[in-house]
């Protein structure tokens, strides 16, 4: 198996660990405090159905 890449570890070095992309998001409002503790997020928009293994929705 050839392991030469033909990078020096230098120009390894002067490269970005990792790059992300965020899309913007449409703001639609939040929950009220108590119900954000309840749902675990204050976003609505983020309230979604935990499954488990099987298929099983929780929450």
């Amino acid at each position: 198996m050839d392991t030469n890449c033909g990078c020096t570890q230098t120009q390894a070095d002067q490269l970005p660990i990792a790059m992300a992309y965020v899309p913007k998001q449409k703001w639609n409002g939040t929950y009220e405090l108590g119900q954000a503790l309840d749902k675990g997020t204050i976003f609505p928009d983020l309230d979604k159905p935990f499954m488990v293994g099987g298929g099983l929705i929780h929450g």
